[in-house]
């Protein structure tokens, strides 16, 4: 295949000048890795095909005006591509997530609170349960932009510190520094949420509501939970 062997520098200057095989070298190069990222984003097949190849098209349209500054990949850029397609999706569907609250769920989602603490968390970790997933992603969506970037770039991406740092054109000691003050409030983020949708819960299964509304997340009690 023509172009493998080449650096995403050259890459880029190739495209820039107007030559679609570099730009299809970029695309097998990377395509995986922001499909996985939608996917871990968005837990569905068919959005993260779509993201992903949104992703590539307005990099296409925009790789002229890209810059390395001191980065050696083009992932980077890729990749904050990708999370703002998969944030701006996922807020446009906040209104009709529903979230089944049961014993499990509770335990699960105290259980990642427990290894976020640790900044240990894995992608895979995103992907246990429904509920779990519905919680982090929209508490991930109301951080900060900084804050917001440096957990997606790690946890989701994968990326070193340094690899961080580039993209965001700080010093690792700043990255450091914004992703731990990013997972404090995450875990506040998610606290307060699974707070007020086990108060809602309790509503719901006392009779004072049926079907009650909050913060964009409907709750629904199982039916093998009610008596």
């Amino acid at each position: 295949m023509p172009y493998e062997g080449e650096s995403d520098h050259e890459l880029v200057g190739r495209v820039a000048a107007g030559d679609g095989a570099a730009f299809d070298t970029l695309h097998r190069r990377y395509y995986a890795r922001i499909y996985r990222l939608a996917y871990l984003q968005t837990n569905n097949h068919a959005d993260a095909e779509d993201i992903a190849a949104e992703t590539f098209c307005r990099a296409f349209e925009r790789i002229g005006q890209f810059g390395f500054k001191g980065c050696e990949s083009i992932y980077p850029w890729l990749h904050r591509i990708a999370v703002n397609l998969s944030i701006d999706l996922c807020r446009d569907r906040s209104s009709r997530v529903t979230v089944s609250l049961d014993t499990d769920t509770i335990e699960g989602i105290r259980g990642f609170l427990d290894r976020l603490a640790d900044a240990h968390p894995t992608p895979e970790e995103l992907l246990e349960r429904h509920e779990i997933q519905t919680l982090v992603r929209a508490s991930i969506a109301s951080l900060s932009e900084d804050q917001r970037d440096t957990i997606v770039f790690r946890f989701l991406g994968e990326l070193s510190l340094k690899e961080i740092a580039d993209a965001m054109h700080r010093s690792e000691g700043a990255v450091k520094a914004l992703l731990h003050r990013g997972i404090v409030s995450l875990r506040k983020e998610i606290l307060e949420r699974l707070s007020k949708i086990e108060r809602m819960d309790l509503l719901a299964h006392t009779g004072d509501a049926t079907n009650v509304r909050g913060d964009s997340v409907r709750v629904h009690r199982r039916a093998d939970q009610t008596g």
